[in-house]
């Protein structure tokens, strides 16, 4: 009888398995691969599973079991949190699927281009308003590099639409009574009707383009009848966005925009999601008997599957997962050490070069600021006024003490003004500087 040698005890053991030897650090303890995989997973599926107890489909009326599909929408920025939050999600559909039951979701993924604008011309008195549908050609770009996501994630259906699809006929036509005929209702027109240069730097680019792009998900989410979006933030994004809102005036709006739960209603005055984004583009729509419709047109619910975990984990996860997941993100545009005058910096920038070394050396202060700005009680949620371009509820007095503090008149009368309606302080910053 051959006699088996005894195991020789690993140098450096899993703290989770004590099986396998540790190849990674998370949070100051040595584990494996594997656990390190199934460490994050666990975290997504989490707030899936309160997200699913959200929006149970209703039980029929003759008792028994729920029935129906939950329907999610999934804001894809091609950047490594959203598309590893995309795979998560894949995953748990198979594992379901495995185990014999049914999908627990369906899921439409929606990237919007922030590169292409519409060019629409505005109708005159006389005219009837131009259709603001998005050309094909226009979103040709992202659409090529979608292609490789449908043919990883073929379970899913992928929409590509331009930010300025967000501009609808009805939007755009408010511009023909304060502005030149033949103006195109598009984003740069929001920078060039400001007579202040301030519009024009990177902080006020990066904060409109950043809400109508939250705006046009939402009123995507809400035209295709699903129950909830889906955003990809990790702690560290969140905690970034604390402090940068805060920065720009809107921290009376940060529950809305850290927190989980309901959207802020649709507004009147910028009106998103046009008719380039109408229900059913795309393979896999779904027919009305395949999904439990949203009865309640306007309440959508804004959740973030990944706000427990840290954007370098994220980064270590989707190179570990078969096949690596780098080979889909596009690489980020951010040059690390490179010396740039604090000018051409958006707040957010500065905000992602502070995290990113404080997640380095004190990962528990990133996600203290998420954990407590996330139980900030949203106040005065019933009836509240919304701004009419970032969509967050109006802080009258706050938007005023704001104003009188820093010596800022309040803008009225001009072309944007009229065109979006009501601003927020933070917005009127960003529009007119």
């Amino acid at each position: 009888m051959v006699e088996s040698k005894s195991s020789e005890p690993l140098p450096r053991p899993c703290e989770k398995c004590r099986i396998q030897e540790a190849t990674l650090d998370s949070r100051s303890h040595p584990v494996c691969r594997d656990c390190f995989i199934k460490f994050i997973g666990t975290k997504c599926i989490k707030q899936i599973g309160l997200l699913g107890k959200e929006t149970r489909p209703p039980a029929p009326s003759s008792g028994g079991r729920p029935t129906g599909t939950r329907h999610y929408l999934l804001g894809l920025s091609l950047g490594v949190s959203s598309t590893v939050l995309l795979h998560l999600l894949n995953e748990n559909v198979e594992f379901q699927l495995a185990k014999g039951r049914n999908a627990p979701f369906d899921l439409t993924v929606v990237h919007i281009d922030t590169t292409t604008t519409i060019t629409t011309t505005l109708p005159t008195q006389t005219q009837q308003p131009t259709s603001t549908t998005p050309s094909p050609s226009l979103c040709h770009v992202a659409e090529k590099t979608l292609e490789a996501y449908r043919a990883r994630y073929p379970r899913f259906t992928f929409i590509t639409l331009p930010l300025s699809s967000a501009l609808t006929s009805s939007s755009a036509s408010a511009f023909t009574s304060t502005t030149d005929d033949r103006r195109q209702p598009d984003l740069p027109y929001l920078f060039e009707t400001s007579s202040s240069s301030t519009t024009t730097t990177a902080a006020s680019r990066e904060d409109v383009t950043r809400h109508l792009t939250r705006r046009a998900l939402q009123s995507q989410a809400r035209a295709r009848g699903c129950q909830a979006l889906l955003l990809g933030h990790s702690t560290t994004a969140l905690a970034e966005l604390t402090l940068a809102e805060a920065a720009k005036g809107r921290g009376f709006a940060l529950p809305w925009v850290v927190g989980d739960g309901p959207a802020p209603p649709a507004s009147i005055g910028l009106s998103l999601g046009g008719e380039g984004g109408e229900p059913g583009d795309g393979d896999g729509g779904g027919e009305e008997d395949e999904h439990y419709e949203n009865k309640d047109k306007d309440r959508l619910l804004v959740y973030h599957p990944l706000r427990d975990a840290l954007r370098k984990e994220l980064v270590i996860y989707a190179g570990l997962v078969e096949p690596p997941l780098t080979e889909l993100i596009q690489a980020d545009k951010q040059d690390d050490g490179l010396v740039v005058s604090h000018k051409d910096l958006s707040i957010e920038e500065v905000m992602t070069r502070y995290f990113a070394d404080v997640e380095e050396s004190y990962p528990s202060v990133v996600a203290n600021v998420t954990r407590t700005t996330g139980k900030l009680v949203r106040a005065g949620e019933e009836g509240a006024e919304i701004c009419g371009l970032c969509g967050l509820p109006l802080d009258e007095d706050g938007d005023e003490r704001w104003r009188g503090e820093l010596g800022i008149q309040k803008r009225s009368g001009t072309a944007t003004a009229t065109w979006l309606g009501r601003l927020c302080y933070g917005c009127e910053r960003s529009t007119a500087g």
